[in-house]
């Protein structure tokens, strides 16, 4: 303490120890902010439905109130699958439980819907079709999935054994909620914890991941089948809930290895597996892909398919990561130290990706894509839209030849070996076999040759050259092969001038620095036979 009162006896005590507290103070809240807690949040399906628009049947639908045949639309609730015309929503709010997903319970037992069966149901009891008849009619449970007619469901046991989906659904009655007050007028419904049901290592629950308001509706249309078939928390709207806590879910099941189906783009399952990477649990969670984007080259990488065709059949889904096969996937760090001007060195910045990492040409055409998508006149979204903005930029660069002459701009090193560069406007970095949308770059043309293949969990990358935008279109149609430089598992990347760069598809201008990147460890993900992938 003497020199505190030393200090003080020279009258600058006063602002030190004003300084040391403030110091003392901002660590404790900083370590509180570290250690925060977050809950996902649920719809308050005890004050009414999740209605949705009826779009997606050409069958006669009636509501579930007044029975009348729904006529130029209607709405459906896409948790328990109720049905109202817009007079009868209030009704059927009051009238009609919902699916719950927390229930008091220490059984479960089945939950009825009257009518608006799927086609071709069959009675769980007689095995005859039933919901054929033309008015509200027969039965089924919102949990198992099961059809009855009206006449056999006498003959039914009350107890739900959740169908052929149980593992993949939480039970309700291993859910606890807990409110948050928000004001004077909201409150939100939380998920406060998680009990896990002893039904042995095959229970892995599936958490669906999508950006609802993202591009065209086939997100949207995913988690409202999922809050159909599984428990409505196990649907995360990435609009309403970032990543991180969505991943709650799987940090409250701690004994659990949860499976993930994430839905977007590239970008998308960067952003999730960030996340997931973040997590302190005993088992990651295993990454299925929905492939929703306009590359997708991840999902081609894992046997998912370059897109969904048409509808999305969630039950075909399912069915997939039933028999899919789990494996590691290697993550890598770039580490960006941008370089001292006027003897001020900026910040730098670290950023994680799986599939590639590229400086030049084709970051090029992403950055311009992305700054088009950022647009306020950018109103229409649609994958083949956006293959025609990157074919235009494309095509665009092939005469202005924005990044001719990289090779004198940037020095790499791999594995600390200096390496002498041909010419190029691209310089990509490969994780995965699929890049460019589909492009096999670093076999291509090698049949028969004996060559290391690129693969996603071996610790090591590729890298690979572009002489150009033409270049890239002619490797698209299998008329040219790219320029092999090297693989190894340490690169140093140096950058003289400004240059565009991209890591999975997200672009921006890196000024003058250097970039390290390595490997930061591994992630589980589910793959699937390439004659399998989900339509």
């Amino acid at each position: 303490m003497w020199p505190l009162l030393l200090l003080w006896d020279m009258g600058l005590s006063g602002i030190i120890i004003e300084v040391i507290v403030g110091l003392i103070g901002l660590d404790f809240l900083f370590r509180v902010w570290r250690r925060k807690v977050y809950y996902v949040k649920v719809h308050d399906f005890s004050k009414g439905h999740s209605w949705c628009s009826i779009s997606d049947t050409d069958q006669a639908v009636h509501c579930s109130v007044c029975e009348h045949v729904l006529l130029g639309g209607g709405l459906r609730c896409d948790s328990c699958g109720v049905c109202a015309d817009e007079t009868c929503m209030h009704k059927a709010d009051k009238r009609l439980k919902c699916k719950q997903v927390s229930v008091d319970s220490i059984s479960m037992k089945h939950q009825w819907v009257k009518g608006n069966l799927s086609p071709e149901s069959i009675c769980r009891v007689c095995d005859e079709e039933c919901g054929t008849e033309r008015h509200l009619s027969d039965f089924r449970c919102c949990w198992c999935q099961w059809t009855v007619h009206e006449k056999c469901l006498p003959n039914l046991a009350d107890l739900c054994n959740l169908g052929i989906y149980r593992n993949f659904i939480i039970p309700p009655n291993c859910i606890t909620l807990r409110r948050s007050s928000r004001g004077r007028l909201r409150s939100q419904c939380l998920v406060a914890s998680i009990k896990e049901p002893q039904w042995g290592p095959q229970w892995k629950p599936l958490i669906v991941i999508g950006n609802g308001k993202s591009g065209s509706n086939e997100a949207c249309h995913l988690l409202s089948s999922a809050r159909k078939v599984l428990n409505a928390v196990q649907a995360i709207d990435l609009s309403d809930q970032e990543p991180k806590i969505a991943l709650q879910l799987c940090a409250l099941l701690k004994e659990t290895q949860c499976r993930l189906l994430i839905a977007g783009g590239d970008g998308t399952i960067a952003w999730v597996l960030n996340a997931v990477q973040n997590l302190h649990v005993k088992h990651l969670p295993e990454t299925a892909v929905l492939p929703l984007g306009t590359g997708n080259d991840l999902s081609r990488a894992l046997g998912w398919g370059p897109h969904v065709e048409g509808a999305v059949d969630f039950h075909g889904i399912l069915k997939k990561i039933e028999a899919s096969s789990s494996a590691l996937l290697d993550r890598w760090l770039a580490d960006i130290r941008p370089s001292r001007h006027l003897g001020i060195r900026f910040p730098g910045r670290s950023v994680r990706f799986n599939n590639y990492f590229s400086v030049g040409v084709d970051a090029r055409v992403a950055l311009n894509f992305h700054l088009t998508r950022q647009s306020p006149m950018y109103l229409f979204s649609h994958r083949l839209f956006n293959k025609l903005i990157y074919f235009t930029y494309g095509t665009k660069d092939v005469v202005e030849q924005s990044c001719e002459g990289l090779e004198n701009q940037i020095e790499l090193f791999i594995d600390n070996k200096p390496i002498e560069l041909p010419c190029v406007q691209a310089l990509v970095f490969l994780n995965v076999d699929s890049w460019g949308a589909g492009i096999k770059p670093w076999n291509m043309g090698q049949e028969g040759v004996f060559m290391p293949k690129c693969l996603y969990g071996d610790g090591i990358m590729e890298v690979i050259g572009v002489s150009s935008s033409f270049h890239i279109a002619q490797m698209q149609v299998g008329l040219s092969e790219p320029l092999r430089i090297d693989r190894g598992k340490h690169f140093r990347l140096r950058i003289f001038g400004k240059q565009p760069v991209q890591a999975d598809g997200e672009p921006w201008e890196q000024g003058p620095s250097e970039i390290i990147i390595e490997n930061c460890g591994q992630v589980p993900v589910l793959t699937v036979e390439p004659n399998c992938s989900p339509q």
